[in-house]
């Protein structure tokens, strides 16, 4: 093994040492709450209300509203308590009423533990209730005042159990993210060789580069009446006949209260629109540029990026749309603002990296840009855009998050209306530049070992 070898090896076993130190040591998972839900049905529109504690002092801060509306119709509560709660008291509306109660459990990471029946029942917990009846895991239970409750003793030993769990679950999460990025980062070293040519070429043409870009964006539209216009008019239309199906067709609405739907659509759509225009463009790139492909001297590692840097220009008007309609119903400008450029950039090189790999393999599959548009309708529609993935069931909402772009979704969403930052999502923004960084090592390669044949193909 010769010296090159061995300080890349050393250096490995040091990056991965400490990254995965670092992750069992700051990356926390833990949720501060538990959730506290039942199935109810009942005859009257109610407020039903839990409050916690450590002692009967019951204060409104430390309690939880929930509305139900569905007269007779089944619906699930959920409430979120501290996992430190000793009491609980159960509210059961403002009114007398006829309700059932079922599946009472507390839940914490996908564990559920139901509660004691024996308590519910037991009459000196109870106030202003007439009868209760058990039926196999529900509760009929006829409330005759203004202020029926129940009160429940919670077991410290169910809650230790709960925790416990999540704990395991926890490391062993960890662990996986520490394979994968132990994985990402042999990766790395094999190919390194490729990358650094890569980056290094794109170093040598900065100039060479933006000049193009700037002129692919101009020649694009050169010869129509409008120009560059037709850029911006087409992906506008798009929104405006997706906002007006979605908000007075569908009659949806956003899922965030106070915020237009047209707002927070437009935050899932203009990112998309970046990555499905910089993508479709930057696969193409070869073949659209195959005068130049054929020189010897030219340097084509440059034309992906070339596209992608013609489809920002786009983006960026789009993002100052944004700001326009913001503006008009009030969201102004924040310190959260500056994550844009962030999150664009997370999009830029996520493409990057996928668009190498297309670009190659496209001149030798010409049915790979056609598979691609399909992947793009599809991802558009599973991609929550323009629907709330919270209408997903809680259990399977992961599956959505396996994508990147719904980590740049709701960053954008994070940036403008929730003010969240993108380290406080740790866990998603480390998965996103795993996946991201094992994207453009991957393209890196299959772009390396394709290069020499682009000339004989096309």
């Amino acid at each position: 093994m010769n010296k090159k070898k061995f300080a890349k090896l050393i250096i490995l076993i040091f990056v991965v040492f400490l990254s995965n130190i670092l992750i069992f040591k700051y990356c926390n998972l833990e949720d501060k709450d538990i959730t506290l839900s039942y199935k109810l049905i009942s005859d009257k529109q109610d407020t039903y209300q839990v409050f916690y504690g450590n002692d009967t002092s019951w204060k409104e801060e430390k309690s939880q509203k929930v509305n139900y509306s569905n007269i007779n119709k089944q619906e699930t509560l959920k409430y979120t308590i501290p996992k430190d709660v000793q009491k609980l008291r159960l509210d059961l509306g403002n009114q007398a009423a006829n309700i059932n109660i079922s599946d009472i459990k507390l839940s914490y990471f996908g564990k559920s533990i139901e509660l004691d029946s024996n308590q519910i029942l037991d009459k000196n917990n109870q106030a202003q209730i007439g009868e209760i009846e058990k039926n196999e895991n529900s509760f009929n239970i006829e409330t005759i005042g203004i202020d029926s409750y129940i009160i429940y003793n919670v077991d410290p030993n169910i809650v230790i159990d709960i925790v416990e769990y999540k704990s395991t679950i926890n490391n062993m999460i960890k662990l996986g993210i520490c394979i994968m990025i132990d994985i990402l980062l042999l990766m790395i070293l094999k190919k390194s060789r490729s990358v650094v040519i890569l980056i290094q070429e794109l170093k040598n043409n900065k100039t060479l580069i933006w000049n193009l870009s700037k002129n692919d964006f101009k020649t694009k539209y050169a010869g129509s009446y409008l120009g560059i216009t037709w850029a911006f008019i087409q992906p506008i239309i798009t929104i405006l006949v997706y906002w007006f199906v979605f908000e007075f067709g569908l009659k949806a609405g956003s899922p965030i209260k106070d915020v237009p739907f047209i707002l927070w659509f437009m935050l899932g759509l203009v990112p998309w629109f970046f990555f499905q225009d910089a993508l479709l463009n930057a696969t193409n790139c070869m073949i659209e540029y195959s005068y130049l492909v054929k020189k010897v001297v030219f340097k084509i590692s440059i034309l992906p990026i070339v596209k992608i840097i013609s489809a920002l220009f786009v983006h960026l008007v789009f993002v100052g749309f944004v700001f326009i309609v913001a503006g008009i119903y009030g969201f102004y400008p924040s310190k959260y603002t500056i994550q844009l450029i962030y999150y664009s950039v997370c999009t830029f090189f996520m493409v990057l990296g996928i668009s190498y790999a297309t670009s190659a393999i496209v001149i030798f599959f010409k049915d790979l840009g056609q598979l691609i548009n399909i992947f793009l309708q599809i991802g558009m529609w599973m991609t929550p855009i323009m629907w709330s993935y919270t209408i997903v069931p809680e259990n399977y909402q992961w599956i959505l998050k396996l994508s990147p772009m719904y980590y740049i979704v709701e960053g954008y969403r994070d940036t403008f209306l929730n003010h969240i930052w993108f380290f406080e999502r740790y866990f998603q923004t480390a998965y996103f530049w795993i996946i991201t960084l094992g994207l453009f090592v991957l393209g890196a390669f299959i772009f390396k070992k394709l290069k020499p044949h682009f000339a004989d193909v096309l």
